[in-house]
């Protein structure tokens, strides 16, 4: 399903780059997913595919600026609702970048959250529908919005570290 070498190769690859599409390509095929295959994405999702998962979904929000365009923050909270399966507490910082992502671009959050949970299984709608009205910011979760030299991104601020693994 997601398997990739651990590191800090993709987390600081550029934006986007070939293993986006890898990821993408699983979170639409969970996505499109009769809710049998659904639970098995969900069961495979350990705590090493999850934080590849949540590092994709922040890539996902900081894509949308960079393109101006609402379909990578619905993929990254997919891909948030799926990884929160194996890593809960992370997973929670994540919409709060697709919410300030929305907010840059003058979405419609509630509605993005909203088509992210039709695109997803049961578990997953009912964790984006429990995170879609937080009010933090990328700033309350350890985010900073930077600018890597070609364009928009989120960094993480305590001490600039990647999540573990990716």
């Amino acid at each position: 399903m997601l398997d990739m070498p651990p590191g800090e190769g993709y987390y600081r690859s550029r934006i986007p780059c070939p293993d986006d599409e890898r990821v993408a390509r699983v979170v639409r095929a969970f996505s499109e997913s009769s809710p049998g295959r659904q639970a098995v994405f969900r069961e495979a999702v350990d705590g090493v595919r999850a934080g590849l998962l949540l590092v994709f979904s922040e890539r996902m929000a900081a894509l949308a600026v960079r393109m101006e365009s609402a379909q990578p923050v619905v993929q990254g909270l997919i891909a948030a609702s799926l990884a929160q399966e194996g890593d809960p507490r992370e997973a929670l910082a994540v919409p709060a970048l697709h919410r300030r992502s929305a907010e840059i671009l003058g979405l419609d959050t509630e509605r993005l959250f909203d088509e992210a949970a039709g695109r997803t299984d049961l578990s997953g709608a009912h964790w984006l529908r429990d995170v879609r009205d937080a009010d933090d910011s990328p700033e309350d979760v350890g985010y900073e919005e930077a600018d890597d030299g070609e364009g928009f991104r989120y960094e993480r601020a305590v001490a600039r570290q990647p999540r573990n693994r990716y």
